[in-house]
């Protein structure tokens, strides 16, 4: 069994061209035995007409003499004269052996006023050369007169060089094969190194493969994977890193305020300070788990997705209401445009992305910024935008923003809030899930746009 693509290539191509010669070579020897053959039988039978009008012009007792002549004059080409006598002339030399040998019963046939050609029929064994014959009468008596080249068959000396010319071409085409296989078979070789490498957990790869065929397109293709495993691998360091982090301060404030209350001395309100601060650290990790467990569930599409009638602007009045305490804490400005709209959605997750929204845009705008929530509805489509006069977003952020464990430059962290980089990331699959579109538009230092399209469809569903 042959276990290696540079064999099967080179095994192929050569088949394919080998059969490819092969054909084209019989078809052309065929064609071009035919356009001989008629060729040579004519030449002959002009030359043996010439011989019948040299012999009617001599003397019959120089008839032999006459014989040997023509075949001089005629080079190439051997004469063999019968008559109804038994007599026989050749032009071979005397004692020589007839390279075409007649039978008598052609000989005969021929005498009697018939003709013949070796060319139209088989190929005999005893004239590979060919032959042809004519009669006629000379004083009194019949003749038969046969032509036949004297030298190698033409046939024979073309099939000869046809066979060195297949025996080169084959030569050179296998070495043009091995080539053809090495250069196909290269690329191959250093994909199949990276997508080792990328098996075994090293994602730095960088094919340097030119082509700009398939392969190159696969190398192409390979090398942006390596890259975005990279980058994601990196964010899942990221994130074990961040979420050891957000579990380990909780667990470290809580264990320390337990021990702080197992003191004697402390009074009511201390021990209630305490006590507070160990429900808001169990409150930061409940918050936490739910989130991984809520996007664990959507990527393994377990997550509860029922739409139906939803009157979408009151959810997202409510929303923004139980969100007060937090908005109203900064003293931030709420600007609400919500016109009456109808939408089939699934509730509870289309909540989870106005709430996460929101608190993201509280999060990150300064006291006293402004938050505009706005829906608007045409014939294609529902859409909802939460804008805020916030610190922005940068570039290079916006491009990774909504990959789940990412957070970013540590500016935005200054606002004393934490979070698990789970929030944007959980609001794209549930949009997802909806069918919509997520537009985001930031500018540093003055704002935040999220918009968010759903397709008319969704409402056609009600």
């Amino acid at each position: 069994m042959i276990r290696t693509l540079y064999l099967r290539i080179a095994i192929v191509i050569f088949i394919v061209v080998w059969c490819s010669l092969a054909l084209s070579s019989l078809m052309f020897s065929h064609y071009f035995r035919v356009q001989l053959n008629d060729r040579v039988e004519e030449l002959l039978q002009n030359a043996a007409k010439l011989v019948v009008r040299l012999i009617q012009e001599t003397e019959p007792q120089q008839l032999g003499q006459t014989v040997s002549i023509a075949g001089k004059l005629n080079r190439g080409q051997e004469l063999q004269l019968f008559s109804d006598s038994d007599e026989r002339f050749s032009s071979s030399v005397p004692g020589a052996k007839t390279k075409c040998v007649i039978p008598p019963a052609i000989v005969n046939e021929v005498i009697n006023g018939g003709s013949y050609s070796s060319f139209q029929g088989e190929e005999r064994e005893d004239c590979p050369q060919g032959s042809v014959g004519t009669s006629f009468e000379y004083s009194g008596k019949r003749y038969a007169l046969f032509v036949s080249p004297s030298g190698p068959a033409p046939i024979r000396r073309i099939e000869f060089l046809d066979f060195r010319n297949l025996s080169t071409i084959l030569l050179i085409s296998s070495f043009l094969i091995a080539l053809a296989a090495i250069y196909l078979v290269r690329p191959l070789k250093k994909i199949t190194k990276a997508t080792r490498k990328i098996a075994g957990g090293d994602f730095n790869v960088q094919l340097n493969i030119r082509q700009k065929d398939e392969l190159g397109q696969l190398a192409s293709s390979i090398t942006h994977m390596a890259q975005e495993l990279n980058k994601m691998e990196k964010m899942r360091q990221e994130f074990v890193s961040n979420v050891s982090h957000d579990i380990q301060t909780p667990l470290t404030s809580i264990r320390g305020f337990s021990k702080l209350l197992q003191q004697d001395g402390l009074d009511a309100h201390e021990k209630i300070s305490y006590l507070k601060l160990i429900e808001s650290e169990s409150e930061r990790l409940s918050r936490l788990s739910e989130n991984l467990l809520k996007l664990a569930s959507l990527d393994a599409d377990q997550y509860p997705h029922q739409p139906r009638p939803l009157q979408l602007d009151e959810q997202l009045r409510r929303c923004v209401v139980a969100a007060e305490p937090l908005w109203s804490a900064k003293q931030l400005d709420i600007e609400l445009d919500l016109p009456p709209v109808q939408l089939s959605a699934d509730e509870d997750s289309l909540g989870q992305v106005w709430t996460n929204l929101l608190h993201n845009a509280i999060k990150f705008t300064p006291s006293g910024g402004q938050i505009t929530v706005t829906l608007h509805e045409d014939e294609r489509q529902v859409s909802v935008t939460v804008a805020d006069t916030g610190i922005g977003i940068s570039p290079e952020d916006q491009q990774n923003i909504f990959r789940r464990f990412y957070k970013a430059d540590s500016s935005r962290h200054n606002s004393g809030w934490s979070g698990s980089g789970l929030g944007l990331a959980i609001v794209q699959k549930i949009v997802g899930l909806h069918k919509g579109k997520l537009t985001l538009t930031s500018r540093l230092h003055e704002g935040t746009s999220i918009r968010i399209d759903f397709p008319k469809e969704n409402k056609k569903s009600l």
